[in-house]
This record gives structure tokens, sequence and C-alpha cells, in this order.
């Protein structure tokens, strides 16, 4: 053994590298791997057979550590009570094969360039290796788990590979600070809390990692120049929990990044960017859980064929501007692409599919562009809220059961360009804004928006898809026009119209929603079989309307809240609930109306008139018995507020045979 041993730890005749033996058990010339590195000399290698050294290690020449040729067994340096493990002062060393455990600080500390550290094992330490300063060094194929961190380059250190590892159970698994042109790829990271985080970093590469994690990813904080490619990024939280705040990738204050190919499944957040500028994101894939894409307080980023699936929101942008979102796919989200507070954004050529709730929404957000982009199947199709000087061109709706809608609080906000290109299911989206003398005459149109619109004609026209609104818009003629089976009419805040002889059928909800507006003529229409009310009425007075036929809606068949001074009369009002709801109200009068078959023709919370006296009389009821056109003797009490028709019909439309002659209802209301 002895002449075996002799021969192991022989120094080479010459100049040339010697080898050295180190075992625990005293059989060699050298029971420490520190002896033997103190008797070693550059280029030399130390053979340390399998054992347990409890001791730190400074490696101040540029030597070779590995098992010897044959063993098996774990070489295993522990640090019980240590601080540090080796620390690797000088050039050019190789360790291989060893195991260290139980450090409280780095079990490697590296303060020197071009080493190879590889196919070693770490077991609890903080971190395992530590680069700090140096360059050129090597960090590859080793097995690393239950430490605070998995490998630490710091400050200036520079062009430093981390490869091929395997990683779990660590805190943060690979970190890069205040340090540039490093490389971090091919790494397998599991049960982490976060995968790789770079702070103050340049010119650096993650790529390949398959990064399995708790909380975070990928972190890039305070970065620039970096590329980061085809790494794959799993969350194992549970991304609809409200205490969630799971990362797949997130940028702050970054630049000049370049994300390319990478996958994240189930992060709350799929890709975070915020406060950063001129960054290039594209082909990358994210699945699963609350935000795919958002975008905060940054400019000039570019998102690009990426395919986002699976999340509440598809793509967000919150104080956001002159970014380009361009051939991305969004599917199966609640909603598409949210943007809030941003301007100069470009959102071009994106298919949004399969949207629970709204395909793009826009709130606050001026200067915009959406350009050539397809929708197909959700609820909502576009939005634009309190968001002017945007422009909409060859956008594509298909499956959308309401395409576009926009609505502001000021003239300015309406101010858009948005063309007849825009299309749901083949059919025009039309929008005017401050349009004066224009027809619209026998068309097929999606949608139609009048804002703050005059003396314009809309007549024989059909909507197919949405609905026509009116807003801030006086002195128009809206006529015989067909808007069934969509979301009828909104007139919102518009005075003086007519809205005449229109068809208004199995609308969604109403089949007319008039709110905030005075002195319009609603007559002739045909307002039936609605989802919610006929014609209803919320904060309207001095409106006329007269001679409509209200069959059949589902909750009644004209609803009125907080409106005064409104005259409804000649109207034929069946087969509903309700006939006519009045929530609250006063001074509006009710007359000559035909209420048959419903289950309460009339319910009134208000103070008003429900016949226009004894001359032009009341209206006719079903089922109440009442003798003369008009009776003057057999009164009908109205359900609500104790208030009475005085002077109901005996016949259905018996009015219209009476020999009173015509008068003015308000010179003509008498006192019973």
């Amino acid at each position: 053994m002895i002449i075996l041993l002799a021969g192991l730890i022989w120094l080479s005749t010459g100049q040339g590298a010697r080898t050295y033996v180190v075992d625990d058990s005293g059989f060699a010339n050298y029971e420490s791997i520190q002896q033997a590195i103190v008797a070693a000399s550059d280029g030399d290698t130390i053979y340390i057979k399998p054992g347990e050294y409890n001791e730190e290690i400074i490696l101040n020449r540029s030597l070779t550590l590995m098992p010897l040729t044959g063993e098996t067994g774990p070489i295993v340096l522990r640090g019980d009570g240590l601080e540090g493990g080796m620390t690797i002062t000088s050039d050019g060393c190789s360790l291989e094969g060893l195991t260290f455990q139980n450090f409280a600080g780095p079990a490697i500390y590296v303060q020197s360039d071009g080493n190879s550290i590889r196919k070693n094992s770490f077991d609890n330490a903080n971190p395992a290796v530590l680069v700090r300063g140096c360059q050129d060094n090597l960090i590859a194929a080793n097995d690393i788990k239950n430490c605070q961190g998995a490998v630490a380059i710091w400050e200036n250190a520079s062009n430093n590979r981390v490869e091929e590892n395997d990683v779990s159970d660590c805190n943060v698994s690979f970190i890069i600070r205040n340090a540039e042109n490093n490389e971090i790829n091919g790494n397998s990271i599991f049960n982490a809390y976060w995968g790789v985080w770079l702070d103050g970093a340049g010119d650096c590469r993650i790529e390949r990692n398959e990064i399995y994690s708790k909380s975070y990813g990928i972190w890039l904080l305070n970065s620039s120049a970096i590329s980061v490619l085809q790494n794959n990024v799993n969350i194992n939280s549970d991304p609809s929990a409200t205490s969630s705040t799971s990362q797949g990738i997130f940028f702050s204050n970054a630049s000049d990044v370049q994300l390319q190919g990478n996958a994240v499944h189930d992060a709350t957040l799929g890709l975070g960017i915020s406060l950063s500028k001129n960054n290039r994101l594209m082909n990358n894939t994210i699945e699963g859980g609350v935000n795919g894409v958002f975008l905060k307080d940054s400019v000039g980023q570019s998102l690009a064929d990426s395919r986002i699936s699976g999340m509440e929101y598809g793509i967000r942008m919150e104080n956001s501007s002159s970014n380009s979102l361009e051939g991305n796919s969004v599917e199966s989200c609640t909603i598409g692409l949210d943007t809030s507070g941003g301007e100069r954004n470009n959102i071009t050529k994106n298919l949004i599919k399969s949207m629970a709730d709204t395909a793009i929404q826009v709130v606050y957000s001026r200067n915009n562009s959406l350009l050539g982009n397809q929708i197909d199947g959700s609820f909502r199709g576009i939005i634009l809220l309190d968001s002017p000087a945007n422009r909409l061109s060859e956008n594509i709706l298909s499956n959308v059961e309401w395409g576009f809608y926009a609505e502001a609080e000021s003239r300015e906000g309406f101010d858009n360009s948005i063309d007849e290109t825009n299309t749901v299911d083949g059919q025009p989206i039309v929008y005017l804004f401050d349009g004066s003398g224009l027809k619209i005459k026998d068309r097929k149109i999606a949608h139609l928006t009048m804002a703050y619109c005059k003396n314009v004609t809309i007549e024989d026209t059909e909507v197919t898809n949405d609905a026509v609104f009116l807003f801030d818009s006086e002195g128009n003629k809206i006529v015989g026009n067909n808007f069934s089976g969509c979301f009828g009419m909104r007139v919102l805040e518009s005075n003086g119209n007519e809205i005449s002889d229109n068809r208004l059928e199995d609308n969604k909800y109403s089949g007319m929603f008039i709110y905030g507006s005075d002195l319009n003529l609603i007559s002739g229409n045909n307002a039936s079989h609605n989802n919610q009310f006929g014609i209803s009425l919320l904060s309207c007075n001095n409106n006329t309307i007269r001679d409509n036929f209200v069959l059949a809606n589902t909750q009644a068949g004209i609803w009125m809240n907080l409106s005064d001074d409104n005259l409804i009369y000649g109207n034929a009002i069946r087969d509903s609930p309700t006939g006519i709801l009045v929530v609250s109200g006063s001074a509006n009068t009710f007359y000559n109306n035909d209420f048959v078959n419903n289950q309460e023709h009339a319910e009134d919370s208000g103070s008003n008139n429900w016949d226009a006296g004894n001359v032009t009389g009341g209206n006719y009821w079903s089922g109440h018995v009442a003798k003369g056109n008009p009776s003057q003797d057999w009164p009908r009490m109205i359900k609500g507020g104790g208030m009475l028709d005085h002077y109901p019909f005996q016949d259905e439309g018996g009015w219209r045979n009476a020999a009173a002659a015509e008068v003015s209802p308000a010179a003509d209301l008498t006192v019973p």
C-alpha cells in the first residue's frame, strides 16, 4: 500500500505537472485538501479520495481538483459551522466531482478568471457559487439544491457562462447584479422562488432554460441589451388565488431587451413590463393566468407574433405610449386587449379570438391606430371610452354579440376617425361625428353611432348586429328603419329628434332606451318582443311618445324613471308583465292608450295624470268595465300611488270614433 500511494503522489521529472492525492483516512500524504494545495504548483492536479472534509479552502494556485480515477464514493466538503467552502483566487482552476454541503456563505467564491466548475454537487449554501469581479468562468453541469441561491454573478464580472446545471429548491436560482456580458443557458430549475434575476446587468444572454418556479420566473431590473431566448417558464402556484403575485417574465427599467421564443405557463402575470423602453418581444407564448402581457408606464415596446391564451386579460397597457402590437394571437381570454391612459400606440393585424367579454377596450387613450385586426368570437368587439383622435380602419369582426361602442363625457372624446372598412360579419360600422345635413338611406349596416350630429336623416336602413346610438345630437330624423334582433336604439342627451315608424323587435335589452333627452317625438314605432322593455326613459322630459305598438316585452312595455312632463298617448301596449311602469316622475300624461292582456296594465309610484280630461278621456283597459267612450263614471285605479284614470274607454281604440272635438290635453284637464 505504501508503495502504491508513493506511486500515486510521485513528482514527475523535469518541469511537468505533478499529481497529489488527498485522503481523509490518512492513506495518502495529505489528509486535507488545503495541505495539498499548499504543496502544489500551478498546473498540478489534486486527486481527492471519497470522504468528508471539514475545512475552508483557499485555492490560490492554478490547479485541477477532481476524484481519483476509479473511485465512486462522494467527496464531501462539509461546512458545518463554517462560513465558506472554497475561495478561488488563482486563474485557470478546475473543480469536478466534489460535493459541498452546509455552508452559511458561498460554497465556492470565485475571485479569479478562466475557472471551470463542472459536475459538482451543492446542498445548503448561500449561494452555491459566487462569482465576483472576474471573467471567463464556466459553471456547468452541476447539481445544486436547497441553497439560498444557486449561482450569483456580481460586480463587474463578465463573460461568465452558467450552463446545463440542475437546480432545485433554491430561493434564487441565478442572479446577475451589476455585471455585463454573462450567459445563463440550458439550465433546469425546479421549485424555485426566483428562477433568473438580473439587476443592473447589460449585454447578457438568458437562453433555453427550463424554469419551474413558485413565484417568479425571469426578472430583469435596471438592465439593458439582454437577450432572453427560448426559455420555458412554468409557475406552480395557483394563478387564480387573490394572494398570488406570480410573474413569469418581468422587466422594470429595462431597455433594448430582445425577448424571443419564450413560453410562460400559469403565471398571474405572464409578461410584465414597467418603466421600460425600446424592447423587442417576439414569438413568445403565454398561457393560463390573469394578465398575459402587461405594459405599464413604458414606451417603444414592440410586441409581435406572440400567442396569448387562457388569461383574464390577454394584453394590457397602462400609461404606455408609442408601442407596437402587431401580428399577435390572443385566444380564450376574458378581455383581449385593454389600453388605458396611453397614446400613439399602433395595434395592427392582431387576431383576437373567443373572448368571454371584450376583444379590444380603449380607455382614456388618444392618437392610437387600430388597423387590420381580426376579432372572431366575443361578446363585445371594440370599445372606446373617453378616447379621442384614434384611427380605426380595416378591422374585421365576426361572431360578436356587440361589435362596436364609443362613449365620452365631452365632445372631444368622440372625435375619432372610424371609416366603413371596419365591419361586423361583412357589414360596415358607420360612425358619424359632427355631421350635419347627411342622409343614409336604403343601407344595411352593422352599427350606427351619431355623436354631435344635426339634421341627419336615417331612412329605410337595417342594423344587423349592434344598435343605433345618438349622443348629444339634435334635429335628426330616424324614420322607417329596422333595428331588430340586436341591441335596438340608444338615445343619450339628444334633443328635438324625430324617431318614427321604426321596427325595434326582438332586441337583447330594450327596443329603445332614452336617457337625458328632451323634446323628442317617438311615434309609430313597433317596439315588441324585446328582452327588457319596449321603450324606456330615464331622466327625460317633455317628450311625446305616441302611436307606438308595444307588444310582449319581457319586463314592461314602457318604463319610466326620473322623467317628467312627457305625453304618452295613442299607443297599443299589450301582452307584457307590466304595460307601463313608472318608477318615479311627475306631470306625465297618459291617455288614449290601449292596455290589452298585460299581467298588470300600469304601475305608477310617481305623481302623474292617467287621463286628459272628460272629453279626450283616458285609456282603454282590458278587463275593466266602463261605459262610454270615454266613460264618465267608471274610473280605473292605477297600482302604486292611488292615481286614477277618471275617464276610461269601454272599447279598444274607442277614442278614434268618439265624436268629441280634439282639444289640447293641457287645457282639458278636469278635476273630478
